[in-house]
């Protein structure tokens, strides 16, 4: 036994050695492991620590700029406006959101990039002479897209004894028309009869209406001078403050217009495949045609099929083609045929319906159809839209009339309907009438800003930037400016020319080459221009509204720029619309204003003085710029207008010389990559790329990089580093230039793989020939990693969902000093996973059960899934928005719990009965008493405590409810402790299932009384009545627990 013993410990021991060395391995790998990364830090600081020494103020980077606040202007709508998305459905103005998709004036998308909302003067679009046209609400700074119809003309003005040739005139520098005249008047020395006079004029409107140099008809109008004769096609962009500033003349000879066609291209295809997967060979436009004809003559005619078979059991094509559709026994017109192909399925289908139902008056060129359901009358009215028809519905009968209806390719002839080539598009008149100061709503598109209403009319949005950058998609790009990824490079040479009317002298210095403005407006971009929680922005531009003062939005981008602790300038926006503004193109500020009436002057004086007032109420002190003389102090204000370019030298100015006179240290190139990513993008051809800001360092072709992903760091090879063509190009298929390498500071696109995960807003890291991968993963990946910490430990809190890392770690900043709780995080869209980890707090904290959305869109089975299960889902791009909607939602569902647990809430309270005072002695008991300490309340229940002189024991007695009190002969609820004066009367009456207690026999006059307070009803005070009780009634409850035994 004892030799056993010996081997059995011999082998433990041997066991215990194995283990040991096992363990000691591990110890060993992790100390290698820790070794490694400990060295690769050292390398990187000793890197970084090179890079700075190397630094020299005589090589500069350029600035990266932001733009916040109310960066738009000339885009906003009244609530309710329909805006056709690029898939072809209809949102309401108010439900976009950044990152969406709306439907441009040539069928290819427009990139929402912004959001906007206020309060502001709004008017009234109201078509004059097009039903189908609908009347929307805008604000005063809305941009029309109009054209003018009204074309050079010549009138006989025979009792002057003259011919009168009129045409309109465009100035550049203003935005606005004027009507001008050319006389031949007869007989003169120039023209001795009629007959010369009227040739002179013919031959004159001859020159005018050809593409001759206009200055062959008149010298004085010129391209130099900002003036154009008005010609075929001219498309004029006017706010609604300049429209209206216009002769009647001119408002009358423009319409508004929709496209003649719009495609929806990522829904083309769909029906021809249907059709070739039931016929089972491949088809032709004829047969697509056909199919697409017969469909809407079905849908037109009032009989159904029940009976489908065949008498070989099959369906034949139209049956099949019918029964997929799912309109066999319903007629509904089926959505995939809504947005095919213009000419090859919805003109067709049209022409089908209109075969079946519809009567042509050829006189008037006009159809007139009935459809029964409701839905099928709006939808062909939508589809006659799209292809550039006048449709409307007349009346509740929904009697759909179709104007200009020979431009239908009809498939069979009925009533005359002829087949036309379709190449009209529509245009009408219109009314404005002004409706007073509404709530508005907004967004910022990219591209030329014309963007397609829920009624197909072409409207238009622009911004500051612009008017910078002065390019547009028609004119191609500016001299030496290049349109970047997320952002516009201006080189200095670009900014001299711009700011040259401030330095006739030639002594500014210019030290900086160029100036990176980051292109995205908005919160977005800036809170993902970030490193380790510091901003990369080195200077930012808060664009405020001189009509309007600080909207939410401003007061959104004041609080960020503060958190993240970057200098700032305020453009005082929209100087243009002060009435009254006599606008000088592209001018600098102080010389417009000395040009405008004293009256203009006095209104620029009083909105500037509100303006400082408002920054005051923040905490800070604003000046106009040229009157700063201490700008560590002071904010500069910069009045600019972005519609006439005054003000916009001033500003260059101010940023080029804060800029490299105040930032000189933090501006000094660094060697040392610095990278940013900005946005996550899906590019046809591309796949996934990442829109990424290179404010320091150099980026080649074929880096190895590792950057942040929401399922753990992505490390992966650079195919491509891309930038776009220039503006001129942009619709060229191969739309970007290919670079080997790129050097700070610029935005630039990167092609890689495995890119779908990144998250915005996160650092990228090349891998270097000293640097430890692993090493970089965890760098990479910290960022995220701390703000996981932010999760509040308790389990309980409300769910967060954010678009990039920045905007999540703004968010979690604003609910932390908030004292909102968080039990979750996440980045990107909301899944069924994020509302079911939600659900969670259903039964926790119910007014947790909440996810609040920052930028991130919900799509609509996930919304009605949450409201399915009871989770609230908050959405908006402002924080303190969705702040606010949280704390309304918190605080009726606390309403609503304490509304719930009242009646089992017992307050604390002691009281004595005032002597004599017995004026009932039961059923039920009235007595007078005085409130000794706490509170008491109808519906109190209240006791006694007597302790029986022989056993000792202690026994309370319950004497009831308080079921009303009077106080000097008036009902009262609440008697406090000293507001009771002489006493106050109290009637105590016991349940039906509890015996009456009597004074005298249960209790005596003198016995102090207690509120009857339990376990359960302290338990319901301290978690829904906390605040309505103060400290003495706390300490109060704690003593009753002693008195009343209470654990």
């Amino acid at each position: 036994e004892s030799e056993e013993e010996s081997e059995e410990t011999e082998t433990g021991s041997e066991d215990s050695e194995d283990g040991t060395e096992s363990e000691e391995e591990l110890t060993e790998h992790k100390k290698q492991m820790l070794k490694r990364k400990q060295e690769a830090a050292e390398r990187r600081r000793k890197r970084h620590e090179e890079a700075l020494a190397s630094r020299s103020k005589d090589n500069l980077r350029s600035p990266i700029c932001c733009i916040l606040g109310h960066v738009d202007t000339g885009k906003c709508f009244g609530k309710g406006t329909p805006v056709l998305m690029y898939d072809g459905s209809i949102c309401a103005v108010e439900t976009i959101q950044a990152g969406d998709q709306v439907m441009g004036d040539d069928s290819t998308p427009r990139n929402v990039s912004g959001v906007t909302s206020g309060k502001g003067l709004l008017y009234k679009i109201i078509p004059t002479n097009n039903p189908s046209a609908q009347p929307f609400v805008c604000n005063d700074a809305h941009i029309l897209v109009l054209k003018i119809t009204s074309l050079p003309y010549i009138q006989h003005q025979e009792i002057k004894g003259q011919f009168c040739l009129n045409y309109f005139i465009y100035n550049k520098n203003t935005n606005l028309i004027k009507k001008a005249n050319k006389f031949y008047t007869y007989p003169t020395s120039q023209f001795q009869t009629k007959y010369h006079a009227k040739m002179a004029a013919n031959k004159d409107l001859k020159l005018l209406n050809s593409d001759k140099n206009q200055n062959l008809f008149c010298p004085s109008i010129s391209g130099d001078a900002g003036l154009e004769i008005v010609r075929t096609d001219f498309i004029w962009q006017p706010s609604i403050t300049q429209f209206l500033s216009c002769s009647s003349e001119v408002q009358s000879a423009v319409n508004m217009f929709t496209p003649n066609r719009v495609r929806f291209s990522i829904r083309e295809g769909a029906f021809a495949k249907i059709i070739e997967r039931i016929i089972g060979s491949p088809i032709t436009n004829n047969i697509i045609k056909f199919y697409a004809w017969l469909t809407g003559y079905w849908i037109g005619t009032n009989f159904v099929m029940f009976n489908t078979k065949t008498e070989s059991d099959s369906q034949d094509v139209v049956v099949s083609l019918f029964d997929e559709l799912g309109i066999l026994r319903r007629k509904d017109i089926p959505e995939i045929m809504m947005y095919e192909d213009l000419d090859l399925v919805r003109l067709p289908m049209l022409a089908g319906i209109i075969n079946s139902k519809g009567l042509y008056n050829s006189q008037d060129d006009v159809i007139k159809l009935t459809l029964m359901d409701d839905n099928n009358a709006k939808n062909f009215v939508k589809i006659s839209r799209s292809c550039g028809l006048r449709a409307s519905i007349s009346d509740p009968q929904n009697t759909c009339i179709i104007y200009k209806a020979s431009t239908i390719p009809s498939v069979f002839y009925r009533s005359n309907c002829k087949i036309n080539d379709h190449k009209q598009n529509q245009s009408w008149g219109f009314q404005i009438k002004e409706l007073g100061v509404g709530e508005y709503f907004g967004f910022v598109v990219d591209g030329n800003h014309r963007f397609l209403l829920g009624d197909f009319t072409v409207t238009h949005n622009t911004k500051l930037l612009d008017k910078i950058r002065q390019t547009n998609v028609q004119e191609g790009e500016a001299g030496g400016i290049t349109q970047q990824i997320g952002a516009t490079y201006f080189p200095m040479e670009t900014i001299k020319a711009k700011t040259a009317l401030l330095n006739k002298d030639n002594k500014q210095d210019y030290k900086l080459p160029g100036l990176l403005i980051i292109d995205t407006p908005g919160h977005e971009s800036f809170t993902n221009l970030r490193s380790r929680g510091s901003s990369l922005c080195n200077i930012a531009i808060l664009v405020v509204d001189i009509m309007h003062g600080l909207e939410p939005q401003t007061l959104e981008s004041l609080r960020l720029l503060r958190d993240r602790k970057t200098p700032f300038i305020v453009a005082l926006n929209k100087i243009d619309r002060m009435y009254d503004w006599k606008p000088i193109s592209d001018n600098s500020f102080l010389d417009s204003l000395s040009k405008q009436s004293e009256s203009v002057k006095r209104e620029f004086e009083d909105r500037v003085e509100k303006t400082i007032l408002a920054f005051a109420e923040q905490g800070l002190n604003s000046v106009l710029y040229y009157e700063n003389k201490n700008f560590a102090r002071n904010v500069s204000l910069v009045p600019t207008s972005a519609i006439t370019g005054e003000g916009i030298p001033d500003m260059l100015m101010l940023l080029v010389n804060l800029t490299q006179s105040r930032m000189s240290d933090e501006l000094m190139y660094l060697s040392e990559l610095e990278c940013t990513v900005l946005e996550v993008k899906v590019i046809e051809g591309l796949g996934t790329t990442i829109d990424v800001v290179l404010s320091n360092g150099v980026l080649n072709e074929g880096d190895k990089i590792v950057l942040c992903g929401l399922n753990g760091p992505i490390v992966t090879t650079i195919r491509a580093l891309l930038t776009p063509q220039p503006l001129r190009e942009l619709r060229v298929k191969s739309a970007y230039v290919h670079h080997k390498s790129v050097k700070a500071a610029l935005g630039i696109k990167i092609s890689a793989q495995d890119l779908e995960k990144a998250i915005a807003g996160s650092r990228l890291m090349v891998v270097g020939p000293d640097d430890d991968e692993e090493d970089l993963k965890d760098e990479v990946m910290s960022d995220l990693k701390s703000l996981l910490s932010s999760i509040d430990k308790s389990g309980k809190g409300v769910c967060v969902q954010a678009s990039t890392l920045g905007s999540l770690e703004a968010l979690l900043e604003f609910l932390r000093t908030s004292k909102i709780p968080v039990s979750g995080i996440n980045i990107g869209p909301v899944y069924k996973k994020d509302i079911m980890r939600a659900a969670t707090m259903l039964e926790k904290a119910k007014e947790f059960a909440v996810i609040l959305c920052f930028d991130v869109k919900v799509d609509k089975e996930i919304q009605d899934l949450a409201d399915e299960l009871g989770i609230k889902i908050f959405k908006a791009d402002i924080i303190y928005h969705l702040f606010d909607q949280f704390v309304a939602y918190n605080k009726e569902i606390v309403e609503q719990k304490r509304k719930d647990q009242a009646p089992q809430a017992v307050f604390p309270c002691t009281l004595k009965i005032v002597p004599g005072a017995i004026f009932n002695k039961r059923d039920p008991i009235i007595i007078g008493v005085d409130v000794v300490e706490g509170t008491l309340r109808t519906g109190t229940p209240l006791c006694v405590v007597k302790i029986d002189p022989t056993t000792n024991q202690r026994e309370i007695i319950s004497l009831g409810k308080v079921t009303s009190m009077e106080q000097n002969h008036k009902t009262v609820e609440i008697a406090k402790k000293g507001h009771t004066g002489a006493g106050i009367a109290i009637k105590i009456e016991s349940a039906v299932y509890e015996s009456s207690k009597m004074v005298g026999r249960h209790f005596l006059e003198t016995d102090e009384i207690y509120s009857k307070v339990s376990r359960v009803s302290i338990d319901i005070l301290k978690e829904s009545f906390r605040d309505d009780l103060n400290k003495e009634e706390w300490a109060l409850i704690i003593k009753l627990k002693k008195i009343l035994d209470i654990n």
